[in-house]
């Protein structure tokens, strides 16, 4: 995800891949390209993987690519929840190997593969409800239904020139700095974003904002963002979304305002 489009463009022609899996925000990305012309792909299966997969994207993708686009459903708590072939099949869920619950709206997992950190009942920010096994479907598993996953915004930027070039969350979200317990992201301008920072000691700043900084140059520098303002935050704590309860990684209230002002 640290690499820039331009980048992109020639491993794909050099590698000339048939199959693709990966995130549908990223998959987006590659389809514009080849829209656009700028690679020739001849593409035989694409597998939507980590993100919600919506309706218009699925076509888009299946339209551009023309081939079947396999939507997988994973979470990090379970790497396979489910799959979905057809949209009209619905997302067809791993009973076999997963134990999925849903009370009033809440859904929780029981994984039954993992033994090394098992998970019972515990509750997801998924949100689906539960259709029985159809005795007439070719496989005998339950069917999701209506489900909205969870997903992380990219980061979109422009230069002076009207040049636009993303940044994923993935590129950045392993910061290994001595002190630094937990950090969050913030986009706050066109060409402009902030990490809130929580540290164990204040004395600490100065160290960890220059590690940081030097962590963040370098990403930036590889993905041609070197025109993009980044700063440092230092907060007392991470709160979590309270309606989920877990901490998100990228906050967006400066798309939120340019939508509404759009």
């Amino acid at each position: 995800m640290q690499t820039p489009l331009s980048e992109w463009v020639r491993q794909v022609q050099e590698f000339r891949p048939n199959i693709i899996i990966g995130y549908p925000s990223a998959i987006k990305i590659l389809a514009e390209l080849a829209e656009n012309g700028d690679v020739a792909l001849k593409i035989l299966r694409v597998v939507s993987c980590g993100e919600p997969l919506g309706a218009s994207l699925r076509r888009y993708l299946e339209n551009t690519f023309h081939t079947q686009v396999i939507n997988f459903y994973g979470a990090s708590e379970s790497l396979a929840l489910g799959v979905e072939a057809d949209p009209t099949e619905g997302v067809l869920l791993f009973d076999d190997m997963n134990v999925i619950e849903v009370e009033n709206g809440v859904m929780y997992l029981t994984c039954l593969y993992n033994f090394s950190q098992p998970l019972i009942r515990y509750r997801l920010a998924d949100r689906l409800t539960i259709e029985a096994p159809d005795e007439h479907s070719r496989c005998p598993f339950s069917k999701a239904v209506g489900l909205l996953g969870r997903s992380e915004d990219i980061f979109w930027f422009e230069d002076e020139e009207g040049n636009r070039e993303f940044l994923h969350p993935l590129a950045i979200e392993d910061f290994c700095v001595e002190g630094l317990l937990d950090y969050q992201f913030l986009q706050t301008g066109n060409n402009a974003f902030e990490m809130r920072a929580e540290i164990s000691q204040s004395a600490l700043e100065a160290m960890i904002r220059e590690k940081i900084d030097r962590q963040m140059d370098q990403i930036l520098k590889e993905k041609g963002l070197s025109y993009v303002e980044f700063t440092v935050h230092f907060v007392e704590q991470i709160f979590p979304d309270p309606h989920t309860g877990k901490k998100r990684l990228v906050l967006q209230p400066y798309r939120e305002e340019a939508r509404r002002a759009g």
